[in-house]
């Protein structure tokens, strides 16, 4: 990196190495030493390691950066330690793993974390407390609003404009169609996007659908874009609600009548599996970063350093592993001694930070709110796999 100075079976095994990681309970995470006599930089992470949507590998991959940089000799012979520490998905566990990482283990900065509720927990007490939270995975939308938070991620709500973008632009759809599967907070930032995607290009979308609540039958939904005459259909769900969904659509007998694109979470072997097993490939989706299952050689560096700590390559480990690297870029630009003050101080100062596997450079300064990543590579399921489609598609 130079400064301007992806969940499948590979997860679960995360998930078991990371059991000894107690709700609410701190654990030094394996691998870090302190090494020598000069005291370790240390450095919190609080994510959703164990619960309904787990994400260990986030936190995993920035271990792995850390590792190999304490192997190299450290930042100015001070090895660095992660104290990662999972919050199960749980607001209350992640506001007392928060206030112990700062207040009794001393973080110097938070890196790496992946969180369903750490953000909204924790935004204000990391402002307050004066610490900076580099995140691998931005979930609620409260991360992209916050001072003292910056994911490196696009996030849902980006990255569902980003698919629009694509249908409109690249794909070049007159008839792009949005449906939004309603979750709590996210209908109103959807439609926000859809209106200024409408503005910036000029397109109209013949048909906006917010009927259905995830979880249900998404047949009327699809059912009444194919009546409005869409010719791209933008939805946003998860892995295994996309593969549902994309069922329905072969169900209905439609998977031809349109291009049908989600969010990044279906960027999957097991989704790609699951879609090919039931005849529905075609779909495209976003990945927030440089496709990880492309041969790109930009990726040599993170499949070398997350294979050796075994850690699973995955289009989120892409986000612990360079969120952990922005981090140690920013420690050597430090002269003088390093505490959460003198970090925050830096990132404020921070010009950019420009990432091979991130379209778009790494900016932080005095913004009152961070979404730095807006930048998405579109991948589409064909029968030779999941293969990049077009150059970088940067939201405005």
């Amino acid at each position: 990196m130079t400064s301007k100075t992806q969940r499948s079976a590979a997860a679960v095994a995360l998930t078991i190495l990371a059991a000894g990681m107690l709700a609410g309970c701190a654990t030094d995470t394996p691998g870090a030493t302190d090494g020598g006599d000069a005291a370790p930089i240390v450095i919190g992470a609080v994510s959703s390691i164990t619960g309904p949507a787990p994400f260990p590998e986030v936190p995993g991959a920035a271990q792995a950066v850390f590792d190999r940089v304490n192997a190299e000799g450290g930042i100015n012979g001070r090895q660095i330690k992660l104290v990662s520490v999972d919050d199960g998905a749980d607001p209350a566990q992640a506001a007392q793993a928060a206030r112990r990482l700062v207040q009794e283990d001393g973080v110097v900065a938070m890196v790496g974390s992946a969180s369903l509720v750490e953000c909204s927990a924790n935004a204000a007490f990391y402002e307050k407390s004066d610490v900076v939270s580099i995140m691998g995975t931005g979930v609620e939308p409260s991360c992209f609003t916050a001072k003292n938070i910056a994911p490196v991620n696009n996030g849902t709500v980006p990255g569902y404009a980003s698919l629009l973008y694509f249908a409109s632009e690249t794909l070049g759809h007159d008839k792009v169609c949005p449906v939004i599967l309603n979750s709590a907070g996210l209908t109103d930032p959807y439609l926000e996007v859809i209106e200024k995607w409408e503005q910036d290009t000029g397109s109209t979308a013949p048909h906006i659908d917010t009927s259905v609540v995830l979880g249900d039958d998404p047949t009327p939904a699809i059912l009444a874009v194919r009546d409005a005459g869409c010719n791209a259909v933008v939805f946003n769900a998860n892995e295994p609600v996309a593969v549902a969904f994309m069922n329905t659509v072969k169900q209905q007998g439609l998977l031809g009548s349109a291009d049908w694109l989600t969010l990044t979470s279906a960027y999957s072997e097991s989704a790609f599996d699951a879609l090919a097993a039931q005849g529905t490939l075609g779909m495209y989706a976003n990945s927030e970063f440089l496709p990880f299952m492309s041969d790109d050689a930009a990726l040599d560096g993170w499949r070398e350093t997350l294979t050796a700590a075994n850690v699973p390559r995955t289009s989120l480990s892409i986000g612990g592993y360079v969120s952990a690297e922005i981090l140690v870029e920013v420690l050597r630009s430090i002269d003088g001694e390093i505490t959460n003050e003198t970090v925050l101080a830096a990132f404020r100062a921070l010009d950019e930070i420009e990432n091979p596997l991130m379209g778009m450079p790494f900016t932080f300064g005095d913004a009152p709110s961070h979404n730095p990543n807006r930048a998405s590579r579109m991948v589409q399921a064909t029968e030779n796999g999941w293969q990049t489609v077009g150059d970088w598609v940067i939201v405005p």
